[in-house]
Formats: C-alpha cells, sequence, structure tokens
C-alpha cells in the first residue's frame, strides 16, 4: 500500500458473510484456494487461501505444511485462512498461530494475511474462537496487511512494535474494552487503515465511545488514512466523537457502516464542513430515513464527500431495538 494512498475498495463492499460466501478478493488480490496438485503460480498477485471442509480428517497446519514444501513458497506475499480445522467450533486458532509462527524463515516474503474467512454457514462469527495475535506481528516484520474475523478470546499481547502493518482489520460480532485496550496499547507508527466491527454487547461488545478516545482524542494512529468504526450499536456517539477529533483533519475516508448510525448522527456529520472535504464517507446499513438519502442526493453537486448510503435498515418495533448487522 503506497503512503498516504488508500487501495482497500473491497472493504466498502457488502459483507459477504451474509451470503455465505468467502472472500474473493484480500489484500487487492484475488482468492484462490491452494491446491498441492496445482501448487502456486502467482506468489505476488494472488492471495492463496487455506481452508478445512466440515468433518475433514486434515487440518490448516497439514495443508500449510503442504503448502511450504512449493518452491514458490518464499515469494508468496499473500495468505487466507478460512476454518482450521473440520471440527469447527471447537478450537482456537492458537495452533494455527504457532505454526505460522515456525514457518517465518520460510513465508519470508509474507505482506498480508487474513485468519479467519469463515462465513456464517460454517460458523457464526461470534462463534470463532481466536487466541494472541501478537506473535505473528512479531515473527513477520514486513507484514502489511492484517485481517482477523471472531472476537473470542481475541488478544493482543504486549510487544516492542511493528513497524511495516499498515492494515489492521478486525471483524468481530462483539468486541472487548479489553481487546480494543490492547490495540490501542500497540505501536504501530504507519498504521494507514485501521478498521474495527465493535458489534454488539450480546456477543462480547461491551465497549463504549471512552474506549474509543486513544484514537479519536490522543491520535495514537496519527497517521491514519482510513478509519472504520463498524458495526457498532453506539454509532450517534461515535459521530460526535468524530466530529471532535482531530483525526478528521488528516484521514480520507470514514467509515461508520453496519451500525445503529439515525439521523441526528448522520446530520452532525455531514453539515461537517470538515467532514465534507473527505474523500468517502461510507453510511451504508445503518437507520437512515428516506428523507436524509434524498437531502444527500439532492445535496451531491455540494458535496465533495463521495456518501455511501446504500442498504438502510428499519426500525423492527423503535429506536431502543435498532441493532448492529453482524452480532451472532
Amino acid at each position: 500500500m503506497a503512503d498516504n494512498q488508500w487501495q482497500f475498495q473491497e472493504r466498502l463492499q457488502k459483507y459477504q458473510g451474509y451470503r455465505g460466501e468467502h472472500a474473493t478478493i484480500f489484500a487487492n488480490r484475488q482468492v484462490v484456494d491452494f491446491a498441492p496438485e496445482v501448487g502456486i503460480s502467482e506468489p505476488v498477485g494472488t492471495a492463496y487461501a487455506i481452508r478445512c471442509e466440515y468433518d475433514e480428517a486434515e487440518n490448516a497446519i497439514d495443508k500449510l505444511a503442504k503448502l511450504l514444501q512449493d518452491d514458490q513458497a518464499c515469494n508468496l506475499q499473500a495468505l487466507v485462512f478460512g476454518a482450521w480445522d473440520g471440527e469447527m467450533p471447537s478450537g482456537s486458532s492458537q495452533t494455527l498461530i504457532e505454526a505460522l509462527v515456525s514457518a517465518k524463515d520460510q513465508l519470508t516474503s509474507l505482506q498480508a494475511l487474513f485468519i479467519g474467512d469463515i462465513h456464517y454457514e460454517e460458523n457464526e462469527i461470534s462463534w470463532i474462537v481466536q487466541s494472541d495475535i501478537s506473535p505473528i506481528l512479531e515473527a513477520y516484520p514486513n507484514l502489511e496487511v492484517l485481517q482477523v474475523r471472531g472476537g473470542d478470546r481475541l488478544a493482543f499481547s504486549p510487544f516492542v512494535g511493528h513497524d511495516h502493518l499498515k492494515a489492521l482489520i478486525i471483524e468481530t460480532g462483539g468486541l472487548s474494552s479489553a481487546t480494543i485496550n490492547q490495540i490501542c496499547a500497540l505501536n504501530l507508527p504507519n498504521l494507514q487503515h485501521l478498521e474495527l466491527w465493535l458489534g454488539s454487547d450480546n456477543y462480547g461488545g461491551d465497549s463504549e465511545i471512552a474506549d474509543l478516545n486513544p484514537i479519536l482524542v490522543a491520535q495514537k494512529f496519527p497517521n491514519l488514512v482510513y478509519l472504520g468504526l463498524r458495526n457498532s450499536e453506539y454509532s450517534d456517539d461515535i459521530a460526535e466523537g468524530i466530529v471532535r477529533s482531530p483525526l478528521l483533519n488528516t484521514i480520507r475516508i470514514l467509515d461508520l457502516s453496519m451500525g445503529t448510525l439515525s439521523d441526528a448522527g448522520a446530520e452532525l456529520l455531514l453539515k461537517n464542513p470538515v467532514v465534507q472535504q473527505l474523500d468517502i464517507l461510507n453510511l451504508s446499513e445503518n437507520y437512515l430515513s428516506e428523507e436524509i438519502i434524498t437531502f444527500v442526493e439532492e445535496q451531491k453537486a455540494n458535496f465533495p464527500v463521495q456518501v455511501i448510503m446504500n442498504g438502510q435498515r428499519k426500525d423492527e418495533y423503535d429506536e431502543e431495538s435498532r441493532y448492529c448487522a453482524v452480532a451472532e
């Protein structure tokens, strides 16, 4: 990812897990399932995926061992891991993390890693059991993109720092305040893309706006180009925090999609002159009315910012019944 040039248009697309589909694009690369009999033919331009089917005897560690036997493994730049065994949700990602750490001297060109490309027909997002991810950052100092799906037991233990990571994407149905605090304690001086799916309190998402102060107020990650605080149950509070944040003067893309944003929160953003100078404002899959959508359409010529408002949801009963898009 070139400095100050955000490239991940894939992140603005509708979450494929809704449709029971795996990722087709990761880190701007086409995703292809790794087949030992075919091998690695495009180590730079392709993201190779390792997945296990339900009740399959061979696990992801076995399949990784076969990938490492390929002559092109040392040139491979992007890897995707789906279900890591055929018994999910029985086990955490810890053994996979350990296997990847052991492979660090073979995967010397790895730049992008996705752990948990698992859709709802395989395992609900809240049932995916993760583990401490920091050993990956320590083992792969040249990693630029790290994406993780699943918040259960997700952790980032303290470590010295990572000078090359440019994108950190955490997709959960419930991201704990403790894990957010751990993320905010990471030393990632060149991070440009930070995307957190905050999720539901019913599935471990116990955070509140104060937990985001290191990002919004203290500017823990001052080089952000993209900030995504997605899939939240307190999107209006985030909107209020954003318009007061000095980060608004430096980011180019703000993504508050998949949450509970109301017209009140959207108006705070849309009427803010600094927000209007962004490149992209993603408000899709929230609770915005037809009136505010019409307002944006009518003002489109006056808004330099591209506003995305697809897939708005309706209150089932009242405002208290609003929920984030991805929970269980």
